[in-house]
This record gives C-alpha cells, sequence and structure tokens, in this order.
C-alpha cells in the first residue's frame, strides 16, 4: 500500500515473464476512507499512508487470526485526565464496580433473551417456538438476580448461567450439519478437538466487533484496559470486553439466521477463504446498523462515570 498523487493506492506484487512487478489494484481518497485493515501478515505499508491515516482519522487496525491485536495511536492520545481518573476510582470502588458490571451484564443477558424470542416468532415450528420461550422466560428469571449480586464474581456467575440456557437454546436452531452443540473458545477445547463452523464464524466476527467497540472506546477518551466486568490484566482491554458484550447477541442473530438459511456457506468458514470473505461481508453490514449504538454507549458510559450516575446498557428489540 503506497500513497500516489493523494491517493492511496493498494498494490499487488506479481510474478511473471519479466520477474516480479507491482500492479495496481484499487485506489482511494483518504477522505472516503473509514478503515485500513491489514489480515495479511505478508501485508507493506508507507510511512506516508500512515501519516495520511492520522490526518485524516482513518482507524489503521492489525488484525492476527481476525483478532485485532495493534492499532495506530495518535501523540495527541491520552483522553481526559480526569475522566481516567474518574474510571480508575470506580473500578476500585466495589459497590460502583458491581453496579456498572451489573448493568453491562444485564445488557447482554437480556439482548440474549431478545434473540430467543425473536427467533421464535420466525419458526413455524411450534414445539420449538414453545421450548424458545420458555428458554426466554427462564433466562429472565436468572437476569432479575443481577440487582441484588453482591459482588463482580457473582455478577459473572448469573451471566454465565444466563448463557448456558441461551447456547442450549441456540443448538436447536442451527442444522445438525453443522456440528454446533455449545458456545467454544479455542482454550476451552478438548486436546486433539476442532472448532465448529459456526463457532469459527462466531470468533472472526466478535473479531470485527471487537475492533469496532474498541476504537469506540479510543474515540470518546475512556481506558480501554481499566473494565468492570472483566478482570483488568497486563495488555488486555478488559473495558472493550466490557462493551462488546451488550452487542455479541447481535453477530449471534446475524449469524444463527445465516446458519439457518445458508448452512453450506458456514460450513466453508474453516477451510474456504471466499465462506469467510462473506460472513465477514455479512458482519460488517450488521456492525454498521448498530455502528451509532456503539458509539453511543460508550459516550453514555462515559458521561455515567463523571457524573457518577446509573450506566443503562444497550437493548436490542426483538
Amino acid at each position: 500500500m503506497a500513497l500516489r498523487k493523494g491517493l492511496i493506492v493498494l498494490l499487488k506484487r506479481v510474478k511473471d515473464g519479466k520477474g516480479t512487478r507491482l500492479i495496481k489494484k484499487a485506489e482511494v481518497s483518504p477522505v472516503e476512507l473509514d478503515s485500513i485493515i491489514f489480515t495479511v501478515k505478508g501485508a507493506s505499508v508507507t510511512l506516508a499512508v500512515l501519516m495520511e491515516a492520522t490526518k485524516y482519522g482513518i482507524d489503521v487496525v492489525l488484525m492476527d487470526n481476525w483478532k485485532p491485536t495493534a492499532r495506530l495511536t495518535p501523540a495527541s492520545y491520552g483522553g481526559s485526565m480526569r475522566l481516567w481518573h474518574t474510571q480508575l476510582k470506580a473500578y476500585t470502588n466495589k459497590g460502583r464496580r458491581t453496579k456498572i458490571a451489573a448493568s453491562i451484564a444485564l445488557g447482554k443477558v437480556s439482548n440474549q433473551r431478545s434473540n430467543l424470542l425473536y427467533m421464535a416468532k420466525l419458526t413455524t415450528n411450534t414445539r420449538l417456538s414453545s421450548s424458545l420461550r420458555k428458554a426466554a422466560d427462564h433466562i429472565n428469571g436468572i437476569s432479575t438476580n443481577l440487582s441484588n449480586a453482591k459482588d463482580v464474581n457473582q455478577v459473572r456467575q448469573i451471566e454465565a448461567a444466563a448463557a448456558r440456557e441461551y447456547w442450549r437454546s441456540v443448538a436447536k436452531l442451527i442444522p445438525r450439519s453443522l456440528g454446533f452443540k455449545m458456545r467454544l473458545k479455542r482454550y476451552s477445547l478438548p486436546k486433539g478437538s476442532e472448532l465448529d463452523p459456526l463457532n469459527v464464524a462466531l470468533n472472526i466476527s466478535y473479531g470485527m466487533l471487537q475492533k469496532e467497540v474498541w476504537r469506540a472506546i479510543f474515540a470518546v477518551g475512556l481506558n480501554p484496559y481499566v473494565g468492570f466486568l472483566h478482570v483488568p490484566r497486563p495488555g488486555r482491554l478488559s473495558l472493550v470486553f466490557d462493551l462488546m458484550e451488550e452487542f455479541r447477541p447481535v453477530i449471534d442473530r446475524t449469524l444463527i439466521v445465516t446458519a439457518r438459511r445458508q448452512p453450506s456457506l458456514i460450513a466453508g468458514v474453516k477451510d474456504n477463504d471466499s465462506a469467510r470473505l462473506s460472513v465477514v461481508r455479512i458482519t460488517a453490514k450488521s456492525i454498521n446498523e448498530i455502528r451509532d449504538n456503539v458509539w453511543t454507549q460508550a459516550r453514555v458510559l462515559k458521561d455515567a462515570l463523571m457524573s457518577n450516575s446509573e450506566y443503562k446498557p444497550f437493548k436490542l428489540g426483538y
């Protein structure tokens, strides 16, 4: 990628009878770009492009296996020291931290419930629809315990109980050919086993969501490493993972619907670049539809911290 006559040019290295040369694949004005995302380890970019990206506020992100690992940060970034101090003070206050964590978890659980009710309306299988509604009611009952949680560990336990009920119901919605039984992460896999296609698709899509949430937190000046629900660790974007929770069900809904309508597309994500690209495009469209909500929630959290008021999470309709 290079800068030529004020335009950012995407180049591809090709070999032919004349040797190796670069050919132009595309070119675009910086004012038309929202993000530059690197997913290929062999890619290269000139310093001129990076300088131009900083000048025009273009988000530059490095992805490793569809997980955002780094972004270009302007020297002016640092947020308000007053905001960072207030954020850290809220984190160290057990009661305040628990309330914020509970609100985040409530947003996620409420949106998981909305997904089940949404799918219950879509399905023509009366028995399945009834099962989904019962699970939604159960999840609602579990979520009522969040308001009485004594600490963040208890919040996590309640959220996990709701998640187990939710994913058991989601498994009933997914075609058996995809082999989905539960939500799995790479580190929780039994030795020698592989993720099923839907879990792979979820990982790719959650990585894209993480990039957008990180950007919103970055933009409003919050410290991405000081979270409330997730344990802060060196280098861990705990607040990004916090705010992602409310929006994960949006990604879930998109992929559940896709799995039911186009199971072959989801099946191909494990070893087919075209299928992975299709999932990326579907997810990008979904994220674009909620981008304003993501950025709004980052501002809502900032305002709640600065005014010492209740944080109100994002609620998904059905």
